[in-house]
């Protein structure tokens, strides 16, 4: 699960899986091609949005009645004293926005004598360190996600939260030089390839791209894929707590960063002060059920981009934009749009993540497709569709993001892949066939034990606030449904809009958040904003 759009500018992207499920409903239904009329009006947009470019919310709602609690805080009262400071001196100035720290932690909790691994740590120390609270944790996601990008961006936190915790960010095991797999360039070049349409050319081309990828991977791992896993993670977090001296941390995730806060709570309950969890993952889930239902939220969110284009005259593409836009992946597969050195500039790959990419902002922010769609069509402009597409590429390691995923969901045998597709192309055409790019790379990777399945209860965990958009792509809102009522202290906090992820998004959803984790007030009951 990726985070979008903030996570774009800074909090990194957080991907769960198949972020190239985008589009049709059914490529059975798909309007014919010959019923699409795409106009040749250019586009007047030249460049990927910014973090300055995308509005604040301006809505000037508040949570709705009952949304705020006027009860006594759940957790008991903030802290009103100056709590003791955690050991800094493990970090020091490294010419970044944030300090730096390298932390040694054992490379299998499982097995002392397996030596030790180095992870990465950033921290941005309280703004007002006269009122500080303690630590917050924070991961934007991934798995794959940095925390480079995220810290420098005050990882999308307000400025209340800056004031009064020292924010923790870290690369995990898997990212950066924590175990890093180096193979981002064979990732990158399956998720691409894996758009091609079906062909017996074609699909021993993603063949093998997917083992091309997976022996990279396992090769920059050099045979310990079983220590980038999820729960290794989880123990290194706790690490982190220790190391920075504290008796208890917060922690606040986004998409699979809610995998993380989710294994914390159930482990390591106790040492938990608040768990903010937003955009969430199901972990019950499988690693092909969550890839067939994610694939279901981007299908969704991407009909209903087509069907805001169809129903607003402003915008740029003529007749059905769902035809069209089939029309132009058919076009691309034979005509890419080339550079001026005549490398592809936009093929089907690129058309899609361009897609996908967008499917991550606000409704208000989606005529960027429409516009680099026109360009495409009506100019042979790729400029940009190719920058959509390759910002997407550029917000996470796929590389960690693929060998994290195939580490945590086992090896996937030859003839359960097969099935996979057909369930996949039964869901979504083509685009189900293209969302399977990460699954085939798992048929080549080494034999790991698969993270546990169980659904998680957390007993003694704090509250933990469980965020959920109802009109997310990557994390369906179903699952911070099925999450919050499986957690013997979870609370749902609905937000009824669009984009992944909430925090950030809306007035309402902030106040909520920001009075759990700074004077852990929160109601009891299930929240709704906006």
């Amino acid at each position: 699960m990726r985070r979008y759009p903030r996570a774009i500018a800074g909090a990194g992207v957080l991907l769960v899986a198949a972020l190239i499920a985008a589009g049709c409903s059914d490529g059975t239904d798909a309007p014919s091609a010959s019923n699409a009329e795409p106009t040749a009006i250019s586009a007047t947009a030249t460049e990927v949005p910014t973090e300055a470019a995308m509005p604040a919310p301006t809505e000037e709602a508040a949570p709705t009645e009952g949304s705020v609690p006027s009860e006594a805080p759940t957790e008991g009262p903030a802290p009103t004293a100056v709590q003791p400071e955690p050991d800094a001196s493990i970090f020091q100035d490294c010419g970044q926005v944030y300090l730096c720290a390298e932390l040694e932690v054992p490379a299998d909790h499982n097995d002392p004598d397996a030596g030790t691994i180095t992870l990465e740590l950033g921290m941005l120390p309280a703004g007002d360190p006269d009122r500080r609270i303690g630590a917050l944790l924070v991961n934007p996601g991934g798995p794959g996600g940095d925390m480079h990008g995220f810290l420098e961006n005050g990882a999308g936190l307000s400025d209340q939260v800056l004031a009064r915790f020292d924010v923790v960010g870290w690369n995990p095991r898997g990212v950066s030089a924590s175990l890093n797999p180096n193979c981002r360039d064979e990732a990158d070049n399956l998720q691409l390839v894996g758009a091609l349409s079906d062909t017996p050319e074609n699909e021993a081309a993603i063949a093998e791209a997917a083992q091309q990828a997976a022996e990279a991977c396992l090769a920059g791992l050099t045979g310990r894929a079983e220590l980038i896993s999820t729960v290794q993670t989880v123990h290194d977090m706790d690490s982190i707590r220790q190391a920075l001296g504290e008796d208890q941390i917060s922690f606040l995730g986004y998409s699979y960063g809610t995998v993380l806060g989710q294994f914390y709570a159930d482990l390591y309950g106790a040492n938990a002060r608040a768990v903010v969890i937003d955009g969430v993952l199901d972990t019950s889930l499988t690693h092909e059920d969550v890839l067939v239902e994610q694939m279901r939220g981007f299908a969704r969110v991407i009909d209903a981009i087509f069907d805001a284009c169809l129903a607003d005259a402003a915008c740029p593409i003529v007749g059905s934009p769902k035809s069209a836009y089939l029309q132009l992946m058919d076009s691309l597969e034979t005509n890419p749009v080339l550079d001026a050195e005549g490398n592809v500039l936009v093929g089907p790959g690129e058309a899609q993540l361009a897609l996908v990419m967008v499917s991550y902002f606000p409704e208000d922010q989606w005529t960027y497709f429409y516009q680099a769609f026109a360009q495409v069509w009506g100019e042979d402009d790729g400029q940009l569709m190719h920058d959509l597409a390759h910002f997407y590429l550029g917000a996470v390691d796929l590389g960690s993001f693929f060998s994290i995923s195939c580490t945590d969901g086992g090896r996937m045998s030859v003839s359960k892949l097969d099935l996979f597709i057909e369930r996949m192309t039964e869901e979504a055409g083509t685009f189900g066939r293209a969302a399977a790019a990460e699954a085939r790379m798992c048929v080549y990777w080494a034999d790991t034990e698969p993270r546990p399945l169980d659904p998680i209860r957390a007993p003694d965990a704090p509250s933990v606030l469980v965020v959920g958009n109802r009109g997310d792509n990557a994390t369906p809102y179903e699952w911070a449904v099925a999450v919050a009522e499986a957690l013997e202290t979870g609370v749902l906090l609905t937000y009824n809009g669009t984009g992944h992820t909430s925090y950030g998004q809306h007035p309402c959803v902030d106040e909520v958040v920001d009075n759990y984790l700074i004077d852990l007030v929160l109601s009891s009951e299930n929240i709704e904003c906006g």
